[in-house]
């Protein structure tokens, strides 16, 4: 080739250079400058302000200024990256230690900038940027759909029947309007994200309690009960927990994390998610015969167990709070018969569950009514409490969002049709609800408002997006309106417990007037008692020495209808649902002044009471805190016979101010016969009541394990098994019953006979 040549190839390499670069030139001009963009998000319309500068090397930097109502936020994005006509970049946005990734891309079309920002699996949008700044939109109307009246706040029409609430992290990024809204309509809050262990526990020596600490502070000064979500969980839980360690590292890191976590609100949350989601969705007939558990990082860990684990562990960390297993569309098909089969085991090895979460995310127009009830029962028959714990029902015609791929949200507000529809359907909810209120502890919304939601843009809760009640707030109270003129005609309050119980006296629970801080149990129809068969008395303190018998409430209805009388510490108007005021200290001496407030009512001619009342035949009874409160009264004469459940005289001074300060001393005030009612060497009161036992010499003692736990049998259908050994031991001491005294005495006594029963007598001569 020659020099000529050469030159020439060279030349023409030079402008076809200088073409490519005058080219990519006129491309990065065309891009570069400030675009404006607008998007719709939860928080309303987003105006982007975006500057896109390119160099002459083809390196591109882009940054923006976002509006959003009064607020300006300034971003950078990253991973650059410029083509023809065409432009992408990355915003990283933090939310506590999670990291989210916002893609967007840009193609030009004539003098306008196409844009599409995705979200990952949540879905995209996609709008068109301008050179000019976008007119400032209408003013978004703040008039609802309908004008919709309220004579009832939802709190107070349900007070009776279960608590209601709501979810969300207040009161961070809450408006004072919307701060005002929660306290005055919801008498419960979950924390719908603070108490995560991703938000709360992101690294093993680090915890993040500053929006936890302002919830329970908040909801507290409002007076409004807190339930604790979640503990242990698949998904937003760090993967630190599951890195470099054997089964028994990873089981003290979730040992360690719950007791941290539930022993920093150590009675000051009314109950837990203890673990949440760990049923495996779909299924078929086959997998509804076993757990079918999610295969996640707990379960390959620890393999089933870790759910009984982390109860036990929850129950250890804050022994009164109420413990919950919740999951999402346990309601129906496969997945609720697993639920059944999991929970079943979860009873049979101790674990110290309390009450079952069915989530509620619905649909309107598919909202599985049938199937709702029938869990409610099913998990009731359990002896279990059950909350409805993230409802919310979306109106038609919008995607249910719940899982996978999500699609671009709207604005739009819902047509009055698609309102009144769903309106329909939360009053066929709460109509089950209601029907089962014995069992329902709690109804939470999972979220506040129509805006204030993780379904945004679909319309799913009671308020709308100006926190304006909706139609299916009125649907929801109007339930209720008979409710003040039924409760002002039947004074006292009387309600009634699984049929009236299975004795031949159909048993009530009820209250008086004149005995301040006391729940009754007892036959209904009194007429059936009087000179030749009167009622023994049972006076019963409760578990964490608390100011409810709800927790016994089957137990004790159950004997009431064997033609008891029971007098149990405790507000009648804690008996369906617990608040603060359950919490309140409880001492012995609302025993006998109990006792005392029986005997006169028996003497009075204008009770109801008079002349029915065998006074001379008194059983002191208590289950765990409440058992020490037995024995503490147990030296009053009036008293027949002692019954302990689940409790023992501790060894040495207990660091709850509630509990009765006993020494082994104290067991020579028994001076009747004594019965211990344990839960086997799983109780925590096992060894207690064993030292107890062993050291009783003077009087009758008799100790029955039943292998159940702590808990016992209280929750359970007509108090479970524990209820026919307590009314054979009541039917022998009180009423004199001679055959009742078989399930005791003897090589042959039914109790020794049955596998399921440990007895053991001392002092008795047959």
């Amino acid at each position: 080739m020659s020099f000529k040549t050469l030159a020439f190839f060279c030349c023409l390499a030079l402008c076809a250079g200088f073409t490519l670069a005058q080219e990519s030139k006129q491309s990065s001009e065309g891009l570069t400058g400030t675009w404006y963009c607008q998007f719709e998000s939860p928080v309303g319309l987003q105006t982007y302000h975006f500057h896109i500068a390119i160099d002459g090397a083809g390196d591109a930097t882009v940054n923006a200024e976002v509006k959003a109502r009064d607020e300006v936020r300034k971003v950078e994005f990253v991973d650059v990256k410029v083509g023809e006509d065409a432009i992408s970049f990355v915003e990283v946005r933090q939310f506590g230690e999670r990291e989210f990734r916002i893609e967007y891309s840009g193609k030009l079309n004539g003098k306008e900038l196409a844009v599409t920002r995705s979200f990952g699996e949540r879905g995209g949008q996609d709008a068109l940027a301008t050179r000019d700044l976008p007119q400032s939109p209408p003013q978004e109307s703040l008039q609802p759909v309908v004008e919709v009246k309220i004579d009832r706040i939802i709190k107070d029409a349900f007070k009776d029947a279960f608590l209601i609430g709501m979810a969300g992290d207040l009161p961070s990024h809450y408006s004072d309007e919307e701060l005002k809204l929660a306290a005055e309509h919801f008498a419960a809050i979950t924390p719908e994200n603070c108490m995560k262990p991703e938000r709360v526990h992101p690294a093993e020596d680090r915890w993040n309690f500053e929006s936890s600490d302002a919830l329970v502070e908040w909801a507290q000064m409002h007076k409004m009960t807190i339930h604790g979500h979640t503990l242990v969980w698949h998904a937003q839980t760090p993967n630190w927990f599951f890195e470099g360690g054997d089964s028994e590292t990873i089981k003290q890191r979730m040992k360690q994390h719950i007791e941290t976590l539930a022993g920093r609100y150590k009675g000051q949350l009314q109950s837990w998610d203890v673990v949440n989601e760990a049923i495996s969705d779909g299924g078929n007939a086959e997998t509804a015969k076993t757990e079918n558990l999610r295969n996640s990082n707990w379960l390959q860990a620890l393999g089933p167990e870790f759910l009984t684990l982390a109860f036990k562990y929850a129950r250890e960390a804050d022994p009164d709070a109420v413990l919950y297993y919740n999951d999402y569309n346990i309601e129906s098909g496969p997945k609720h018969a697993s639920s059944m089969v999991l929970l079943k085991r979860l009873l049979d090895e101790g674990a110290p569950i309390d009450g079952v979460g069915i989530q509620g995310h619905w649909r309107s127009g598919r909202v599985p009514f049938d199937d709702i009830e029938k869990a409610i029962a099913d998990y009731a028959s359990l002896g279990l409490k059950v909350s409805i714990t993230e409802l919310d029902v979306t109106i038609r015609g919008e995607s249910g969002g719940q899982f996978g791929r999500r699609q671009s949200r709207s604005n739009t507000p819902a047509s009055l049709d698609d309102l009144n529809a769903q309106a329909e359907d939360y009053a066929k909810l709460f109509s089950i609800f209601k029907k089962h209120e014995d069992a329902i502890e709690r109804v939470t919304f999972w979220g506040l408002s129509d805006r204030r939601t993780w379904r945004w843009g679909q319309h799913p809760l009671l308020f709308d997006a100006n926190n304006n009640p909706k139609p299916a707030y009125a649907s929801i109270v109007a339930l209720t309106r008979g409710d003040e003129a039924e409760s002002a005609t039947n004074q006292p309050k009387k309600v009634e417990i699984e049929d009236g119980g299975q004795g031949p006296y159909s048993a009530i629970v009820t209250e008086s007037p004149t005995l301040s801080g006391m729940t009754i149990y007892r036959p209904e129809d009194l007429n059936a008692f009087g000179t030749e068969q009167r009622l023994p008395v049972l006076l019963w303190g409760n578990g964490a020495c608390a100011n409810t018998t709800e927790e016994h409430k089957n137990f004790l209805n159950e004997i009431a209808s064997h033609g008891y009388i029971v007098l149990g510490i405790g507000l009648l108007d804690q008996l369906q649902q617990r608040d603060e005021s359950s919490r309140q200290r409880t001492n012995s001496s609302q025993l006998i002044a109990a006792l005392d407030w029986i005997i006169a009512q028996d003497a009075n001619d204008n009770s109801i009471y008079f002349e029915k009342i065998d006074t001379t035949k008194v059983a002191a009874m208590g289950m765990s805190c409440g058992g020490l409160q037995a024995i503490e009264i147990s030296d009053d004469p009036r008293i027949t016979t002692t019954v302990v459940c689940n409790s023992g005289v501790l060894p040495s001074r207990s660091p709850m101010a509630s509990m009765p300060d006993l020494t082994k001393d104290d067991l020579k005030k028994f001076h009747g016969p004594v019965l211990y009612i344990m839960g086997g060497p799983s109780d925590i009161a096992y060894n207690n009541a064993m030292d107890d036992f062993s050291r009783v010499d003077h009087v009758p003692i008799v100790m029955a394990n039943l292998d159940v736990g702590h808990g016992g049998t209280y929750r359970r259908p007509h108090g479970g098994k524990y209820s026919p050994v307590a009314l054979a031991w009541l039917d022998w001491q009180l009423k004199g019953k001679q055959d009742a005294a078989k399930t005791f005495l003897g090589e042959n006594s039914q109790l020794a006979n049955d596998y399921e029963w440990k007895i053991e007598t001392k002092n008795i001569h047959q």
